[in-house]
């Protein structure tokens, strides 16, 4: 090694060896010496401090084909605590995890009534999740709250949250930052949460998110990085003016209008209707009638609106993969997917593979928790046992 900095080499050793002990869970002071090339001593210096600063810890013994068992050593989950919070329109779920993204609290709740403080009601449940993973709302260092509207790049601003109009004092989140943190708190658009959740299963491409649910939006990752754009709108595609595709119970003409007007819950249940089918607009009515099997003609037109959108991005972004996700596009699964892939093939755009998304689950609330646990473990693995000040909660 040549010379330089002894912090810096001190430091460079310890989060290569925090790296690999997240990646495979433990391991010996062998191993550790394998995947870095460190000698036996550098090795064992470098597992003593991460020790003593309370980054790793030991984990049981390995036993080996001869001589006494090799010490195991894990990654101190109680090193970092992250929240994550999906907001809905009248609800809010949290969940709170340790280093290793082990899920150790959580906390649901419906607000009270039209109008509820955005600010104290949102302090209220992060506490609470801190509360049941048994730490305290000061032990947090990353806060990731997913909202349904424009974030704005830096992820300090939010606007055109028509969404969530039932709240009051959300439109200015000064007051909430103050309460959470300034330094530790900040939003993030669901969709653009969703896909960083769905990186997860696409490592290594690039991939648009399509997202169709109460709104239509759009995740898009560049070489395994999200995009946002210059201004936080990157993906924003229910704003684009399309015309409307469909055969029969036709929105508007030509001219067009928002992409988003068309696959949202009511204008897909009057697209139902135009086909003779009854639903209520409602999100629930209308994903259970894409999971039943309906009318293939009714299919053909709802997978013409949603690939008037994907035709878009790919036809922008030259993507490896589309990914159809939102309880919408997963309601109705192969049978849509299928018919948008055969829609893309005419069009002499770049190939690209359709997939419906495979997550479960609370989407926008794992992507926030992850999205946490990628900023705390860049800032804990970057500062080592050099950044290391104060108590560590061993909850």
């Amino acid at each position: 090694m040549s010379t330089g900095n002894p912090t810096v080499f001190r430091t460079l050793n310890e989060r290569a060896a925090l790296e690999l002990l997240l990646r495979h869970g433990s391991l010996t002071r062998a191993e550790l010496e394998f995947h870095t090339g460190l000698s036996k001593a550098s090795a064992a210096e470098v597992l003593r401090r991460l020790e003593n600063g309370r980054l790793a810890r030991k984990a049981g013994t390995k036993p080996g084909n001869a001589g006494p068992a090799a010490q195991l050593w894990e990654l101190n989950g109680s090193a970092s605590w992250v929240a994550g919070l999906d907001l809905t329109a009248r609800a809010v779920e949290v969940s709170v995890s340790d280093l290793t993204g082990e899920v150790r609290g959580g906390h649901q709740a419906e607000a009270p009534g039209e109008g509820t403080d955005a600010v104290a009601f949102l302090t209220e449940a992060v506490q609470a999740a801190a509360l049941d993973a048994g730490v305290t709302l000061d032990d947090l260092d990353q806060i990731v709250l997913g909202v349904p509207g424009v974030v704005e790049a830096g992820g300090h601003r939010l606007s055109q949250a028509v969404q969530l109009s039932g709240w009051s004092h959300l439109d200015d989140l000064g007051d909430l930052r103050e309460q959470l943190g300034t330094e530790r708190f900040r939003l993030e658009n669901d969709v653009n949460l969703v896909a960083i959740r769905e990186l997860e299963e696409h490592k290594g491409s690039s991939f648009v998110l399509f997202w169709v649910g109460s709104g239509v939006g759009a995740g898009v990752v560049l070489n395994d990085v999200l995009w946002r754009g210059v201004t936080g709108r990157g993906g924003e595609v229910g704003s684009v003016t399309v015309p409307d595709p469909v055969s029969r119970g036709r929105l508007y003409g030509p001219d067009g209008g928002p992409l988003g007007a068309l696959l949202g819950t009511a204008p897909l249940a009057e697209l139902a209707a135009a086909h003779g089918l009854e639903v209520e607009p409602t999100l629930r009515a209308v994903t259970e009638l894409l999971r039943a099997e309906p009318p293939a003609e009714f299919l053909d037109d709802v997978a013409r609106r949603v690939a008037l959108g994907v035709t878009a991005a790919v036809g922008v972004l030259d993507p490896g993969y589309v990914v159809l996700g939102g309880p919408v596009c997963t309601a109705a699964g192969e049978a849509l997917r299928s018919r948008v892939a055969d829609l893309l093939v005419p069009t002499g755009l770049a190939p690209v593979t359709v997939a419906v998304s495979r997550v479960s689950g609370n989407a926008v609330l794992e992507g926030a928790v992850r999205h946490a646990l990628d900023l705390a473990r860049e800032q804990v693995f970057h500062a080592g046992t050099a950044g290391r000040t104060g108590p560590v909660n061993e909850s």
